[in-house]
């Protein structure tokens, strides 16, 4: 039977010349000549005026990146704004479409119930009430 326990993993040579390979690269001062990168400016060779210029540059870019943060923070918080009213006007548009099918609802099943009915009076009260409104609406709109 073959002993597993006994067995004990070898380290990688190959795997940690690699790593250490990679560590010094990566910790290296000096970048690659062949990377295509410029290399970054040294402060210590720089002049005094020249730090001061790179630094005003830095604020320039920084309050330019600033005032675009807050252009951006007010549109995300209008849009914010716009989604809440929205979703207030849509729940209200809802409530009100429930309420006008339920009275539609009703409405037709009264009118079921008349037509129902075999006695044709209250169709006929119902064509002269329909007619009346029409013409009541026709004198009040046109003959203002």
């Amino acid at each position: 039977m073959y002993n597993t326990n006994s067995r004990q993993r070898q380290p990688n040579n190959n795997y940690n010349n690699n790593n250490a390979w990679q560590r010094s690269q990566l910790l290296n001062s000096e970048p690659p000549s062949s990377s295509g990168r410029s290399t970054p400016v040294d402060p210590s060779r720089m002049t005094a005026r020249d730090l001061l210029s790179l630094e005003s540059q830095n604020d320039e870019e920084l309050s330019g990146l600033h005032s675009k943060v807050a252009m951006l923070k007010k549109i995300t918080m209008d849009i914010g704004h716009e989604v809440r009213d929205s979703t207030l006007f849509l729940g209200d548009l809802d409530q009100d479409f429930g309420r006008t099918g339920g009275l539609l609802n009703t409405t037709y099943t009264r009118l079921k119930v008349m037509a129902s009915t075999q006695n044709g009076r209250y169709m006929c009260y119902m064509v002269s009430f329909c007619v009346f409104v029409f013409i009541f609406a026709y004198f009040f709109i046109y003959r203002r």
